[in-house]
């Protein structure tokens, strides 16, 4: 890679960094109505009556897209691979970012399925087949969202990446969270765990998902560390194929995985209420109503048809991910290089055959347990 444009792209890196750090979208699109609305449902359901959830959500700042838009201004799209990866995701965060203060579904439902990709019937029938293959044994949730913090402080510090911090907040979507431009964990204040998620959310959680960001951070490549556009599906099938690897994914996680493939799927022609029912026949209501929540987050009507469909990827990518290191386990370090795609392999293979990529420095086998999880997985 020409030096100019190595320093163009690593100008344009720090730039977009700084430019995405305020910019939490899922913090818009998580209910703040949302106990109020899980209890409306159980009841009408329990009563055999319709109910679909009608969420109300914090609002956006004002104008907080203008920045984006004035960044992708000054963006030479045509000039390389690279800078045709930072137009498409500034491109497609404006779409979402859009979609989300007009409270639009149309356009959620267009700007996630141009981000993620479409969930198809094919898709949709493997996870069904997934599903009829599995035997589960629901564990009880009795580790608290400020004990799991801990634990994931631990694994920080004994990692020391001490620049991270784990935070617990309300009003997520997700249990857990990853936010890489501000090195910063989020765990739901309102969640519980079993004893079993403990480990695998600190492979899934610091093993992938820290860990990848870390290692393209100390990249030549600036862009590295950032994720750019069709980087999630490899990051999240990347965080479940090491949660089988290392022996601590269950058949209720694969059966959630499966599960959020279908509520992406179905959630594009029905309502909540309608997804929430299919959903309960293979699940709790209450992990039912977590994954179509997911699936309509940002959402304000939810009998709408139409899904952020962002959750299939877990499913999807864990095939694609196990496929491909199935056939090439060279390319694991690649993908630890930094967040990163399958489909950027052959320009990571360029990037290190030309010297500008380093070997990734961490990786999930050395995460140390601290002494209470020991003490945890012991009982």
């Amino acid at each position: 890679m020409d030096k100019n444009i190595l320093q163009r792209l690593n100008n344009l890196s720090d730039s977009l960094q700084k430019l995405y750090e305020p910019i939490d979208i899922y913090r818009y699109t998580a209910p703040i109505n949302r106990i109020t609305e899980k209890q409306r449902l159980f009841v009408s359901h329990e009563a055999g009556e319709v109910y679909n959830p009608q969420f109300t959500y914090q609002t956006p700042p004002s104008d907080w897209e203008k920045p984006l838009h004035q960044f992708l201004t000054e963006l030479h799209r045509n000039e390389n691979e690279w800078e045709q990866l930072i137009y498409l995701d500034v491109s497609l965060t404006l779409d979402l970012m859009r979609g989300v203060t007009n409270r639009d579904t149309a356009l959620i439902t267009e700007a996630s399925i141009n981000f993620y990709g479409q969930p198809t019937e094919e898709l949709t029938q493997s996870a069904y087949q997934e599903i009829a293959s599995l035997s589960t044994k629901p564990e009880l949730r009795t580790i608290s969202a400020k004990n799991m913090a801990e634990q994931m402080k631990n694994a920080l510090t004994n990692a020391s990446l001490v620049d991270w911090q784990v935070i617990v907040n309300e009003n997520m979507n997700a249990r857990i969270s990853v936010n890489s431009e501000i090195k910063q964990v989020n765990v739901n204040l309102e969640a519980l765990f079993t004893i079993s998620e403990l480990k695998r959310l600190l492979i899934h959680e610091i093993g992938t998902h820290v860990f990848r960001s870390v290692n393209g951070s100390l990249q030549t490549l600036g862009l590295l560390q950032l994720g750019l556009y069709n980087y999630m599906a490899t990051e999240e099938g990347l965080a479940s194929y090491h949660e089988v690897l290392y022996g601590v994914q269950s058949a209720e996680d694969q059966l959630r995985y499966a599960l959020r493939v279908i509520a992406a799927y179905m959630s594009l022609n029905h309502s909540f209420y309608e997804v929430f029912c299919e959903l309960t026949k293979y699940t709790t209501k209450d992990e039912a109503f977590d994954i179509v929540t997911r699936a309509k987050r940002g959402f304000i009507d939810t009998s709408k048809h139409g899904c952020h469909v962002k959750d299939k990827v877990y499913f999807e990518g864990f095939h694609q991910v196990s496929s491909h290191l199935k056939n090439y386990p060279t390319d694991y370090s690649l993908l630890m290089s930094g967040k990163v795609s399958l489909s950027m392999l052959p320009a990571l293979r360029e990037l290190r055959e030309t010297g500008y990529l380093l070997e990734p420095q961490y990786l999930p086998k050395q995460l140390i347990f601290g002494n209470d999880l020991a003490g945890i997985m012991a009982k």
